[in-house]
Formats: C-alpha cells, sequence, structure tokens
C-alpha cells in the first residue's frame, strides 16, 4: 500500500483523537445529557471509516463503522445505561486508535490490532442490539 496514503490516514487518526477526546469529555462532563456530543464523535469517527475504508483496511473500516453506529445510535437515545456504555466504547476507540497509528506500517502487528478490532465491532454490534434495538438512526441528520 501507499505509504504516502497511510501517513495521511494516521494524521487523520491523530487528529480527530484529539479531537474526540475533548468531545467525550464534555460528554462525561454534562453526564451525558448533550446528545449532539454523540452525534459530533460519529461524524468524526465516519471520517476515519471513509478513509480506511478507501484505503481498503476492512477491518478498520468494519470497526469504525460500528462504532460510528453506536455513537449515533446513543445520540437519539435517553438510555442513559446504553449511552455510559458507548462512552466506554469510545475511550476503548481512542486507546485502540493509538495501536492502529503505532502498527499502520507492520503488517504482522497490523493482523494482531486487528484481531483485536474485530473483536471490539461484535461487541459493538451487539450493544446496539441490547441497548439501541428501537433506535434507527445510523448516520447524522442532515438540515
Amino acid at each position: 500500500m501507499d505509504t504516502e496514503m497511510l501517513t495521511f490516514f494516521v494524521d487523520e487518526v491523530k487528529q480527530i483523537r484529539n479531537s474526540m477526546s475533548l468531545s467525550i469529555s464534555s460528554l462525561i462532563s454534562t453526564k451525558l445529557e448533550d446528545n449532539s456530543k454523540f452525534e459530533e464523535v460519529g461524524q468524526m469517527i465516519d471520517r476515519v471509516y471513509g478513509t480506511a475504508a478507501t484505503l481498503g483496511l476492512t477491518e478498520i473500516s468494519e470497526y469504525t463503522k460500528a462504532i460510528k453506529d453506536v455513537s449515533y445510535m446513543a445520540s437519539a437515545s435517553e438510555n442513559t445505561s446504553g449511552k455510559k456504555k458507548v462512552v466506554k466504547f469510545l475511550i476503548k476507540y481512542i486507546e485502540l486508535s493509538d495501536l492502529i497509528c503505532a502498527s499502520i506500517f507492520d503488517n504482522k502487528e497490523l493482523i494482531k490490532i486487528n484481531h483485536q478490532l474485530n473483536i471490539e465491532k461484535s461487541r459493538a454490534n451487539l450493544l446496539n442490539q441490547r441497548e439501541f434495538y428501537s433506535i434507527n438512526k445510523k448516520s447524522c441528520a442532515i438540515e
């Protein structure tokens, strides 16, 4: 894969990671009452998802899609328990994004990370089914 494109991807992930950290902090400080922050985070993750899919990074794109979906669903929900779980997933995403950036240029390391991403993707999908089964929102509202 093109090293320049991977470098661009890593830079984008790092930039978004920093912005997400601020949004997650804001979510926590407002006791999860500002649902727009979940949508904001979903939009950020959607950028990573799109770039990963374009680059053919299947596991990364599938994982980020699952996190994006759960973020958008939380933005349309009043389920406090579910939203707390989503925040944990978002914090886990921050941790995994660091690992993704550190391993993206080493196929053996990336394979290890991909396994973990697949597990987290399954957990996020399960969270969607259990906590947000009545929510259909999987993208941001266009006004």
